[in-house]
């Protein structure tokens, strides 16, 4: 599970994680915590380096994350579905909804798995578990190359 490098913690989520590493303690869980408290189940890092998260990501059956959008793109990138919980700005775990709403956006596009409570969390890794191929992408997203086309050439049109 990864949750950024936004300051304000995210306890809501790790204790949910942790709830289910505790339920399922023959498989291992790997939180990035950041500065919310360190899970007592799964196996917590306050940080980690960008290399070693890939290598994580690319290495788990299924990735867990807040709603933003560089956690969706990395999960993507190494060939993941990512299961997203939203902060809210009610819990203190961001300034605003933005990722409410990016979630949501996210979710109607098939982009990722976007998850509100602690028993949808459970069960959508649960299932992930037990089907990987449903929660995995082509790592080759034509989508995301053509977005990345497209600034190009808006960025090319800002300079003479």
């Amino acid at each position: 599970m990864t949750l950024g490098t936004d300051h304000h913690p995210f306890g809501r989520l790790v204790t949910w994680v942790d709830a289910w590493a505790a339920a399922h303690p023959g498989t291992r869980c790997v939180v990035q915590h950041g500065p919310a408290p360190a899970p007592s189940h799964a196996e917590g890092h306050t940080f980690v380096a960008f290399d070693d998260l890939r290598r994580l990501l690319a290495e788990a059956t299924v990735v867990v994350g807040h709603a933003g959008p560089g956690t969706v793109v990395d999960a993507r990138a190494v060939g993941r579905l990512p299961v997203i919980v939203p902060r809210l700005a009610a819990h203190g775990e961001v300034v605003d909804d933005h990722q409410l709403a990016f979630g949501r956006w996210m979710h109607e596009r098939g982009r990722a798995v976007l998850v509100e409570d602690e028993g949808a969390l459970h069960a959508r890794i649960d299932e992930a578990l037990a089907s990987p191929s449903a929660y995995a992408v082509d790592q080759a997203d034509p989508a995301a190359e053509e977005a990345v086309r497209r600034v190009g050439e808006l960025i090319d049109g800002l300079f003479p």
